[in-house]
Parts: structure tokens; sequence; C-alpha cells
């Protein structure tokens, strides 16, 4: 059994749809996918639940054998270091109480700090493309959860060897968001703040897949990775928009054609995460 936490969510829909086809799956949320139009995939049940609640979350955990979580407030309000940071603790530590050792977080790359500045506090990158060993420089309470939750998961796999895969992920898109970005002309500054980065479901589900199965290390830990298109969502060629916005970094950069500008290398060598959709096909 895994369990999905944010049951009515945008990305919940996609990843629960994908794991439902061959394992069983509870879904866990303070509204049923259903009160937004979203069904409940065969094979897969609902549980009431808020995990800011300590009790929620351990009912939510009960015979479960690993955790997706992915329900979250979703931007800058100002519930929303509360809500994330306590549900991420509570779930962890029910997860504690009953020994369970894989939980896939979904982290965003606002952990990195670019999503949301204060007037005249620009993020200022150090190359291209962005890793995981690039530094942080988080404002805002969005991306500021996302790193405490991280935080968060480093302490459980220290004390309890749950270990977590944090998922880093660019704008996620369906096919609404596809359809949008086809029918309209691109400036180079739309997207400009988050690096014109984005991943299609399809990809996003699949990160989700291959995290789950990726083989217990013997160490636990909280390991992130950024989870994206292989391209960004911009027409202009990725030298060209560095050259535009970045010229500091114009000649140390390492981006081809349409490279994003951030790299999921380091999930392909963890767990095989390889980008297969594209805007652009």
């Amino acid at each position: 059994m895994i369990l999905i936490t944010g049951a009515s969510g945008y990305v919940t829909a996609a990843v629960a749809a994908d794991l439902a086809r061959d394992h069983a799956v509870r879904l866990v949320g303070r509204r049923p996918p259903t009160a937004l139009g979203r069904p409940i995939p065969p094979g897969a049940t609902f549980m009431a639940g808020d995990l800011a609640q300590r009790d929620d979350a351990r009912r939510a955990v009960a015979d479960v054998d690993a955790i997706v979580h992915i329900g979250a407030d979703n931007w800058i309000s100002p519930d929303t270091f509360r809500n994330n940071a306590l549900s991420t603790y509570y779930l962890l530590e029910a997860a504690a109480e009953v020994g369970l050792r894989r939980v896939v977080f979904a982290s965003s790359n606002c952990a990195l700090g670019h999503c949301a500045r204060p007037v005249g506090v620009p993020f200022v990158p150090q190359r291209f493309p962005i890793d995981e060993q690039h530094p942080a420089d988080v404002t805002d309470n969005y991306g500021l959860s996302k790193q405490v939750n991280e935080q968060t998961a480093a302490a459980f796999a220290r004390s309890h060897q749950i270990d977590t895969i944090a998922l880093r992920l660019a704008w996620c898109w369906g096919a609404d968001e596809l359809q949008a970005r086809l029918a309209r002309t691109h400036e180079s500054t739309d997207g400009l703040g988050g690096f014109w980065a984005y991943v299609d479901m399809r990809d996003e589900a699949q990160a989700y897949r291959k995290a789950l199965a990726a083989p217990l290390p013997a160490q636990a830990a909280c390991r992130a990775f950024y989870i994206n298109a292989a391209d960004t969502f911009a027409d202009l060629p990725s030298a060209e928009l560095v050259e535009r916005h970045f010229p500091a970094l114009a000649a140390s950069h390492h981006l081809d054609g349409h490279d994003s500008f951030f790299s999921w290398r380091a999930a392909e060598a963890a767990f095989g995460y390889r980008p297969e959709y594209s805007w652009r096909a």
C-alpha cells in the first residue's frame, strides 16, 4: 500500500493515476479529488484528514509500505510555512512510529530561492546549469518550507533510518499548460524568474515511480534532486537567454540548444529519471 498525500491536488492526480495501475493506493487530504472534479483512480481509496494534526497523520500511515508526500500549500500565504512544515513533521513522526523506510517527497526547485524575491534583492546564480550543489538563497515562506522539510526528512533519516528522496519539481505542466504555451508568442522575460523551467506531468509521474522503486541505501538520508524537462519553455536558445539576462555567465555556462537551466543528471544517476516529453514535440 502506498500513501499519497494531497488527495485533491493537480500533481497528485497524475501520480495517483500512474501508481494505481499496479499498486494499492490510499489518498489522504482535507478534500477528496472529486471535490475538484478529479476522479479517484480505480483501486485507490480516499481518507479524509489534515496532516497538520498528529492523530490524522497517524491514521494515514497505518498499514502502508511507503509514502508519497505531495500535499502542501503550493505558494506563498500566511499559512504556508505552518501547514507545510508541520504536516511534514507529523507525517514523518508517524512513519517513524510504524517503521516505514521510504518516503518520496514533493519538494520544489523553489528551495533554491529564486522563485519569489523582495524588490531590489535579486537571486544571483553562480553557474548554469544549476545542480544540487548550487547554494540556496531563500527569502520567501514557500521556498523556505520546502528547504526546512528537506532538513526535517534528513533528521528522521538520521534518527529512524527513513530514506527520503526529495523531488525538486519544476512547474508541472499538464495538457492545459502545454496548450497555452503553444497558443502564444513567448517573450524572453516570461519565465525569467523561474529560469524557464517546467516538467511534463508524465515525466513527473515517471520520477515518482522510479524514486519509489530505488533500492534503499545502507545509510538512510534525505537526497534532493531537480526534476524538470530537458529543455526550457522559452523560444530562444539557452545561450542567448544567458547573454540577454545573465551576461556575467555568458562565457562560462554549459548550455547548448534549448537545454534546461536546471540539471536533471543527478536524478538520472540515482534512480534512472530521464525526461521524455517536451512542449516542442
